[in-house]
Order: C-alpha cells, then structure tokens, then sequence
C-alpha cells in the first residue's frame, strides 16, 4: 500500500482554490483502483492539505513545488477569433 498526493489551483469567480487529493493505492495487487481517502479545496494551500489529511510538511512541500513548476510550464497562446460565415438557404 502506497500513498499518492496530486494538488491544482483552479481560479473560481475571481478567487484561486488549491484543490489537494491524497490517493491510496495497492501496487502489489493487479488491477485495483486507486482509492480516494482525502480530499481538500481551500483559498489556503495549508488549510486545504489539512482538509485532505496531508499532514506531512515534506509531502506539502513537494505539492506546493510541483503547483510551481507546472504554472512556469504553461503558455498562454492568443488565438485570433475565427469569422462564422453564415448561409442562408431559400428555396
């Protein structure tokens, strides 16, 4: 039995939420599915670890690293809005 920790931040009316997932997974048996045991969503990075049950500061940490180096990755591409032609068909 394992542990996996999964955190994102999703912006929610104006506000960003840290959403954190502790997973308990079973990788000596085959074909068992991840289990959820704790789930968390605050405005808080903290707080939400604590909701999910993420009590270990070196496991916060990496979370809230990982968070980092995947917004660093992101790129914002400008798309140029696509003209709609419309047909009108009369018989």
């Amino acid at each position: 039995m394992e542990n996996i920790y999964t955190a994102y931040t999703k912006t929610v009316q104006g506000k960003t939420y840290y959403f954190v997932k502790k997973f308990i997974t079973f990788p000596e048996f085959n074909n068992v599915p991840d289990v959820l045991a704790g789930y968390g969503m605050h405005t808080d990075f903290d707080t939400a670890c604590r909701i999910a049950l993420v009590n270990d500061a070196n496991i916060r940490l990496r979370l809230l690293n990982s968070m980092l180096v995947t917004t660093e990755k992101a790129k914002v591409i400008e798309m140029i809005p696509a003209i709609l032609e419309s047909k009108i068909v009369t018989r």
